[in-house]
């Protein structure tokens, strides 16, 4: 497997490692906080289940008469923090990253060669699979998160709900809506603060190809997921016609 690099959205920008890196520190860390109650043979333990955001080190080498223009392309990656990156670890699975850091660390013995460590920051605690799927079950092995659901405001007198079979669930009020108008609910989306400073926002929502900021989370934490083995079916909506919802397998390591 050849190691890639890519924008997540607009265009792709490819990067392909010619060589892949010699070693690859992809470290599974836990956010859980236990509190310890003095004396007692029993502690408490506070946790979801989640991942902070990995960072992920690449340390290789580029050689021959490329080997600048192959630094340059992967620092060029890097450096674009602006713009979320899609890590291939496997052929058809891709952390979802931005670049954090990059530096040449060469020595005199290999003067045909640079030599690079790279790192990565995740924003997901999971590997997505490479194709976006519209139908089926989430054939990973954790729980992923929707992607992209698209359709056709039914009615503009009505709200907007969505729901999954996890106990999660949002609403767009009839305010923002108009019968007709297209929508769109995007998983994430980095979005113009003003002044060059993007900010990733979640349940990215557009009616009519203009963002909207009025998606309200109802039940749990309003980002719609899709458990292992689950069926795609259990993402329910109501007030769209023509609905087309996007996911990938969700993986871990």
């Amino acid at each position: 497997m050849v190691m890639m690099l890519s924008n997540y959205t607009g265009t792709a920008d490819t990067f392909t490692f010619p060589h892949n890196p010699q070693s690859f520190d992809d470290p599974i860390d836990n956010n859980y906080s236990i509190t310890s109650i003095p004396y007692s043979r029993y502690h408490i333990l506070v946790s979801s289940g989640g991942i902070p955001p990995k960072s992920i080190i690449l340390s290789g080498h580029f050689d021959g008469a490329s080997k600048l223009t192959n630094y340059r392309g992967l620092a060029k990656h890097v450096a674009e923090n602006n713009l979320l990156k899609k890590l291939y670890w496997e052929t058809d699975k891709f952390y979802l990253c931005v670049g954090k850091q990059i530096k040449q660390t060469n020595t005199g013995a290999r003067v045909n060669m640079i030599d690079y460590v790279a790192t990565f920051e995740t924003i997901l605690d999971i590997l997505f699979g490479n194709t976006q799927r519209t139908s089926g079950v989430n054939a990973g092995n954790t729980t992923t998160f929707i992607e992209d659901i698209s359709g056709t405001v039914t009615s503009g007198a009505s709200d907007i709900t969505i729901s999954d079979g996890l106990g999660n669930s949002i609403s767009i009020p009839a305010s923002s809506l108009t019968t007709g108008q297209a929508f769109s609910l995007k998983f994430v989306n980095m979005v113009s603060a003003g002044g060059g400073i993007y900010v990733s926002e979640y349940n990215y929502c557009e009616v009519d190809s203009t963002q909207i900021n009025t998606v309200q989370t109802t039940t749990g934490s309003g980002l719609l997921q899709l458990a292992a083995a689950a069926n795609m079916t259990t993402i329910t909506t109501t007030n769209i016609t023509d609905t087309v919802v996007k996911f990938r397998d969700g993986w871990i390591a």
